[in-house]
């Protein structure tokens, strides 16, 4: 082991590693937990250390479950430790019971500060544009897909002069390469950046679509509050519920749902509804506001594809959907219910591959193109 630097009289301690510790849902075998985060992320660094395309990831140094000494013995720190001896009845009576969750201790050497630091537009295309295609090759090269893309998972990473983004917390990902059963009514996310999918509990299937629909509810809340100070940030928040979008926070799992529905319907509702009510104010603000609608025709209206996989009309034909919108019980899964034909949402599943490419491409040219940004007075189209 190196000797620690010994640091110079009044030269301040810079952080070099960063620990997370969490009590997260796992399997209580932990060989068979295979949404162990450790495991993830130690594949992703398989994967990409040494890799000279550029790609940002979080590097993990160690990690596992925590160990407590009982007397000779060593026990994982569980919920199933944590209440041995506690009456199911009464537990269940308490919390409505408890999913298991194990005690998990990561070091990381991937540090980085909140998404909320961005201080211009530029800034924040840069980073979700690298924690999207951080993104996309994990999706591709390792087969883990996300599913929390939030403003909390993803960091700003700044060295000397230059800015990078930095996807994190790996803790709801899944291994898409192995046979997991249904999980596609599984609810996974952050709540005002949930997917439709996620937080109707549909049973279309879940792929890269869901991660990227998160990511144009995240732009548009960034491009709605604006990129100022802390204080003008608060103040756009506190006038924040007279907005459109406010609709995507505020309110029950079903009404959330109703309203990404409605503003995401067709191209000129979410132009009319959402893009209209952005904070126009900042420098490139214009440029953010085209690239929300390149984002929305990548996703929702794609050129590749047939107008009936456009917008979100018929989603509601869905039995699935259906019953959540209705505040009905999920039906059990038979084929007479299954997606319907004329859910949006399950045509566009089948072509998920090439509408999350064309979704990263519109992001990566938006980031080679600001060089050339000016903020002229114009309109998005």
């Amino acid at each position: 082991m190196r000797p620690a630097k010994k640091r110079k009289k009044g030269e301040s301690l810079k952080a070099t590693v960063v620990i997370k510790d969490a009590f997260a849902f796992a399997k209580p075998d932990a060989s068979e937990d295979d949404r162990d985060e450790v495991k993830t992320l130690k594949r992703i660094r398989s994967e990409f250390e040494g890799d000279k395309s550029g790609i940002m990831y979080p590097k993990i140094v160690v990690g596992g479950r925590v160990q407590f000494k009982r007397g000779d013995k060593t026990i994982e720190d569980t919920t199933s430790t944590m209440y041995e001896g506690v009456d199911d009845e009464l537990l269940e009576k308490v919390s409505g019971g408890t999913l298991f969750r194990a005690h998990r201790r990561i070091v990381l050497a991937s540090i980085g500060e909140p998404l909320r630091t961005v201080g211009s537009v530029k800034e924040f295309v840069t980073v979700i544009c690298d924690a999207m295609e951080s993104h996309h090759a994990t999706v591709e090269r390792c087969q883990i897909l996300h599913r929390d893309i939030s403003d909390n998972n993803i960091l700003v990473v700044r060295s000397n002069d230059a800015v990078r983004g930095l996807l994190i917390d790996f803790d709801c990902a899944i291994d898409t390469s192995k046979d997991r059963g249904d999980v596609r009514h599984e609810m996974t996310g952050t709540l005002p950046y949930m997917s439709f999918n996620n937080i109707s509990s549909s049973n279309v299937k879940r792929t890269s679509l869901d991660d990227c629909e998160s990511m144009l509810y995240l732009l548009c809340w960034y491009a709605t509050i604006g990129f100022g100070s802390k204080d003008e940030r608060n103040e756009a928040k506190a006038a924040f519920g007279d907005k459109a979008i406010a609709r995507w926070r505020n309110g029950s799992m079903v009404s959330i749902a109703k309203a990404k529905l409605s503003h995401l319907r067709y191209f000129g509702s979410f132009k009319l509804d959402i893009v209209r009510e952005f904070d126009m104010t900042a420098e490139n603000s214009k440029q953010l506001a085209q690239l929300a609608l390149d984002l929305y025709k990548a996703l929702f209206a794609n050129g590749n594809l047939g107008e009936e996989y456009h917008g979100t009309e018929g989603a509601e034909d869905d039995p699935y959907v259906a019953a959540f919108l209705n505040g009905q019980p999920r039906p059990a899964a038979t084929s007479s219910n299954s997606p319907s034909t004329g859910n949006p949402f399950e045509m566009r599943s089948q072509e998920w591959e090439v509408i999350s490419r064309d979704f990263l491409d519109v992001l990566a040219r938006a980031k080679e193109d600001m060089v050339n940004w000016v903020d002229a007075p114009q309109q998005p189209r």
